[in-house]
């Protein structure tokens, strides 16, 4: 087990005001989604993990609201867009891609979690990752695309 990784798993987890120390099966999850190729199961492996029985927002009425944001209604269309969002595209950045995750917000919870192991994939895995980025900058960097903090 990286210990960069485990302290990856410790700051996205005090981002979402978890305070205890991370369980092995959350960098084990961890590990598993950055093994493998991005798909839609597998980030539903991770969630599952990390946030046991929270589903996919594919039906209607599965409607979730952050603050001030309010993401698209829950439905099909919502597996659908973020199976197009994962398609990687050399036009947009790992930032852009994790914005893009972020508004979506394609899962009940675990939203914020799963969005940033996305982003530690894009970035290329935790060797490419400053350890300080999440603590220090996560907020900020989503702010700066606009205006507004979302988890």
């Amino acid at each position: 087990m990286s210990f960069d990784l485990e302290r990856f798993v410790i700051e996205s987890n005090i981002i979402e005001g978890i305070t205890r120390h991370s369980i092995d099966a959350e960098v084990q999850a961890h590990i598993d989604f950055l093994a493998g190729p991005v798909t839609v199961e597998a980030l539903e492996r991770f969630v599952d993990v990390i946030q046991p029985g929270v589903e996919l927002r594919r039906h209607e009425g599965m409607n979730v609201r952050v603050g001030k944001h309010i993401p698209p209604r829950g439905g099909p269309h919502i597996e659908e867009w973020l199976e197009h969002l994962l398609i990687p595209k050399p036009e947009t950045t790992p930032y852009q891609r994790h914005c893009a995750y972020e508004t979506l917000h394609p899962f009940m919870d675990g939203n914020g979690r799963s969005g940033r192991v996305l982003w530690l994939h894009n970035m290329g895995g935790i060797e490419k990752v400053p350890l300080g980025f999440l603590h220090t900058f996560y907020y900020q960097a989503l702010a700066a695309g606009d205006g507004r903090r979302q988890t």
